[in-house]
């Protein structure tokens, strides 16, 4: 473990970008605001620092003076989390955008690649294809590839692939923090692990030992509170922690040998095609890895066809109109034999529910998994683009979106309340995501202030269903400030205490993103 004070000589902290409340709505708006179109947001001063030993100047300052500051980086969430609150001083990561290159894994491990905060996954897939013939990728995949690597450390990004490799604190090794009294820290994986109750490490602001939050966590995948448990390691409660505990500044990322077929799929099938007979059939065929199952309702395909029906859909591919739901597959092959006895078992699994290889997008090039890839990413962006259309007439509005997950033997019974759910709603709604985890994304539409009521109250209540049936309220996109009302239906009132607590055990004085993760 390494850690020092971020002042190695004389200096003085980077002078912001902009210094008023005026110049910051005027020079930097997009500072302001992140993909949830969450409102109100606004600072008192910008910084665009160029390197780690800047954010640790930037910290200190605003310690020492008692303010606060919010962390934001690409600013593709959609919780809110980015979005400044008060007159809080904006500290984004934008500008920290060096790849240092491979550096050695442990033995008989792939090796790592050392990246700041602000590169983007897109840039950190482009640049490992240029090396050793694209021997290694690095396999978190969140959908949007405009994602800074600090923005999914910070939110434990999941996406699809993540039912085959795991979310990202899979994948991190170290990282290099400044924390809330700007002192600068390399924190390797190892370095300091929980006992049964407690973590001790010297840099924590009361100098020692914090005793651990006393929750209890759902068995799937969960990015609310804090993620650390007896014998578990200091590096998992700053990945979701959405900077929080400290600022991510730069990251060493494991990486994976990349698969020699990897095959998209896009299987447009029947609406009624039953999503939990489906998907578990798909998950227990042999012979070749599911690394992604993602999952279209009917109302997100015809909300496709409403786009380019109006002529804003001119980028998304043209797929068959009696297609009722989709399927999109990945799936990696060691070789072109299991390609094709592969595509026969998946044949027989569609054919008994509603749907064939006829009906079917296969590509074996990146550049046709792509096209498949913007047909699924393309729901969510016409969700954003509806929501933003709305906002004209009525500002306050904003979708209100689930990120709920439950465990296998609870997908049929979660599938029966989100049915009624959007039958009590009264308003428009999409259903898709990655099916694999039964972890659906339900996005609410409302178009006045009472259905944008209506949607909030729908949204704790389908929470409360999926924690009653062992599922979690945020699987991947994190509590941000949308979402603080879900934070006691996970752990209850004393479990948000318990949260409170820990992350007081690294900022007491509350510098670093006040209002985000906790209340």
């Amino acid at each position: 473990m390494i850690f020092s004070r971020h002042l190695t000589g004389p200096g003085t902290p980077p002078s912001p970008e902009a210094a008023s409340p005026r110049e910051v709505r005027e020079r930097f708006p997009d500072l302001l605001r992140d993909e949830s179109n969450l409102s109100g947001g606004s600072a008192g001063k910008a910084f665009l620092p160029g390197s780690g030993d800047d954010v640790a100047r930037i910290v200190s300052e605003a310690a020492g003076r008692g303010a606060t500051l919010s962390i934001g980086g690409a600013r593709t969430g959609i919780s809110g989390g980015a979005v400044p609150g008060g007159d809080s001083w904006v500290l984004s990561l934008q500008r920290l955008r060096r790849i240092h290159g491979l550096v050695a894994g442990p033995p008989g491990e792939a090796p790592g690649l050392r990246v700041e905060a602000g590169v983007s996954l897109d840039e950190v897939r482009s640049w490992l294809a240029q090396v050793e013939g694209g021997r290694w990728i690095y396999p978190v995949d969140p959908t949007e590839w405009s994602a800074s690597v600090g923005g999914t450390v910070a939110t434990n990004a999941a996406g699809g692939r993540s039912y085959h490799y795991g979310a990202t604190s899979a994948w991190v090794r170290a990282l290099r923090v400044v924390l809330p009294d700007g002192t600068l820290v390399e924190l390797r994986r190892g370095d300091v692990t929980a006992s049964d109750d407690a973590v001790s490490w010297d840099a924590l602001a009361g100098g020692g030992l914090l005793g651990l939050p006393r929750v209890k966590r759902p068995r799937v995948r969960c990015v609310a509170g804090y993620d650390i448990a007896p014998g578990g390691d200091l590096v998992d409660a700053f990945v979701g922690s959405e900077g929080t505990l400290g600022v991510v500044v730069e990251a060493e990322l494991a990486l994976a040998p990349a698969p020699k077929f990897i095959v998209g799929l896009f299987c447009f099938v029947h609406a009624e095609a039953s999503v939990p007979d489906l998907v578990p059939a798909i998950r227990e065929l042999e012979g070749f890895s599911v690394l992604a199952i993602e999952y279209l309702d009917p109302a997100s395909l015809d909300l496709l066809r409403e786009e380019r029906r109006a002529g804003r859909g001119g980028e998304i591919p043209v797929f068959p109109d009696h297609a009722g739901a989709a399927f999109f597959l990945e799936l990696a092959f060691e070789d072109e034999a299991e390609v094709e006895a592969g595509f026969e078992c998946l044949e027989r699994v569609l054919s008994g529910h509603g749907g064939s290889l006829d009906d079917i997008w296969a590509g074996f090039e990146p550049a046709d998994r792509m096209r498949m890839r913007h047909l699924r990413h393309a729901v969510p962006e016409a969700v954003n683009a509806r929501v933003a259309r709305l906002r004209r007439s009525v500002p306050e509005l904003h979708k209100v979106g689930t990120d709920l997950a439950v465990p296998d033997e609870a997908a049929a019974q979660m599938g029966q309340v989100y049915a009624a759910a959007r039958k009590e709603a009264g308003m428009p709604s999409v259903l898709f995501g990655h099916a694999a985890e039964n972890h659906l994304h339900l996005n609410f539409l409302p178009r006045t202030v009472d259905e944008l009521a209506r949607a909030r109250a729908l949204h704790l209540g389908l929470a409360r269903e999926a924690v009653r049936l062992g599922g979690s309220v945020t699987a991947e996109h994190g509590i941000g400030r949308l979402k603080l009302a879900l934070l006691p239906i996970q752990f209850g009132v004393k479990g948000v205490e318990e949260l409170r607590r820990f992350r007081a055990g690294f900022d007491p004085a509350g510098t670093l993103n006040p209002g985000v993760h906790l209340p």
